[in-house]
């Protein structure tokens, strides 16, 4: 079983990707992979302990910087250039191996940039409980080739490319053309 957390169908995805493209498109700085998708008006609280709340509060506050009539993102072709991303937060081993390839891109954690976030998913079918709750995050052109490099050092697989995650909801984000 899939599910987005705290989400009953792929349809708020798709909205909420198109307001992560448009808050991230002026503020994607390639000479600042650190600091430019880290906004303070974004910043999650520190000690959160509901992922899917922090989550959903990043994608609310967004909705007061973008403009209320954005469409959603239908097909791949609305990426505008850029890529899904999935972090499996509970498979992390915090090694720092992606942080200093990406300049910190993904921060020690592996975590990519709050601003770039999206959902919450689940795969209650996978037997590793480290991988069945992943975050999906938007990388903004500038930043593929960089978070490529990240994913490639990552020895846990803590991060990967939307495309390469095997859950029910993939396939229907795969099947709607938002991913290979």
């Amino acid at each position: 079983m899939s599910s987005l957390i705290g989400i009953g169908d792929t349809e708020p995805v798709r909205l909420r990707l198109a307001q992560a493209l448009a808050y991230c498109a002026t503020r994607a700085d390639a000479a600042d992979p650190r600091g430019s998708l880290r906004s303070d008006q974004l910043r999650p609280r520190v000690l959160e302990p509901d992922r899917a709340r922090a989550v959903h509060a990043i994608a609310h506050l967004r909705t007061v910087y973008v403009p209320r009539n954005l469409s959603q993102v239908t097909n791949g072709d609305g990426l505008g250039g850029g890529r899904l991303l999935a972090y499996f937060p509970d498979a992390d081993l915090s090694d720092g191996a992606a942080e200093q390839e990406t300049d910190g891109f993904f921060d020690v954690y592996n975590a990519p940039p709050w601003d770039t976030w999206v959902a919450l998913l689940r795969d209650e079918s996978r037997s590793d409980r480290s991988y069945q709750e992943f975050l999906v995050s938007w990388v903004p052109p500038a930043f593929v080739a960089l978070a490529g490099r990240g994913i490639h050092v990552n020895p846990e697989s803590c991060i990967v490319w939307l495309d390469d995650v095997h859950a029910p909801v993939c396939s229907t984000l795969r099947s709607d053309g938002l991913l290979r």
